[in-house]
């Protein structure tokens, strides 16, 4: 039986990776993404027969609509929904020196755009026998890794703290979904190199991050509710 996923902000970086390496085993991939001219490249460029573009901009309630429609007239379920799509517009900028309005963008995308594909796709991952929803993190969200200097102190108010309200979203829904499922963790590749952070040098690879994202994607293991790192589990 073929298995499904969606990845969302799919057209480069880790999510085009990870579409990657999810069709290479043999996954059906919806390839998400904003721009359907970047989108449709992107699927090209993989020439991939199981791989196929859905529009989505997850700050968009009727995007986000229209991209489970289009998912549903393939299949009326996922086994797997990548939450990849974010933003990162603050780095650099002081928090006493950052816009309301900056902030307020990156909650939109990152936090409400991950809270509406979550509401809108876990009905179709319930469908799946050990369906999975893997939201995309930061090391630095953990507040006790930052307060403690366990992580390098890139107070990024913006950035950082929409993924910390992702990990909350992922313990809220992971304690709704409970023993029953779907299973839902949180996990970040950790630094990686990549036009989120103006492709600052030293990091991962966009590969090496994806790797980390596909292995608890695939993992038997259940984390639903938790927080993860290349090495397991981390604080909040």
């Amino acid at each position: 039986m073929t298995k499904f996923a969606f990845v969302t902000g799919a057209n480069k970086g880790i999510g085009y990776k990870i579409v990657r390496k999810l069709a290479e085993k043999n996954y059906h991939v919806f390839l998400g993404a904003r721009n359907a001219e970047l989108g449709q490249k992107a699927v090209q460029s993989l020439g991939m027969s199981n791989v196929s573009f859905v529009p989505v901009d997850i700050s968009d309630t009727q995007s986000i609509q229209n991209s489970k429609n289009k998912i549903l007239e393939v299949t009326d379920h996922l086994d797997l929904l990548i939450n990849n799509a974010g933003i990162a517009l603050d780095f650099g900028v002081l928090p006493s020196e950052l816009k309301l309005e900056t902030l307020r963008q990156e909650f939109d995308v990152n936090f409400f755009g991950t809270f509406q594909m979550i509401q809108a796709f876990s009905p179709l991952v319930k469908k799946s026998q050990g369906g999975k929803i893997v939201n995309l993190t930061t090391d630095m969200a953990s507040q006790t890794m930052f307060a403690n200097g366990e992580i390098p102190q890139l107070n990024i108010l913006g950035y950082n703290s929409s993924k910390t309200a992702v990990n909350s979203l992922t313990l809220a829904f992971g304690t709704e979904f409970g023993t029953d499922g779907p299973e839902i963790l949180g996990v970040t590749p950790g630094f990686t190199t990549t036009d989120l952070n103006n492709n600052a040098p030293g990091g991962k690879t966009t590969a090496e991050g994806a790797q980390i994202i596909v292995k608890y994607a695939l993992s038997d293991t259940n984390y639903n509710g938790k927080i993860l790192d290349k090495n397991g589990i981390i604080p909040w």
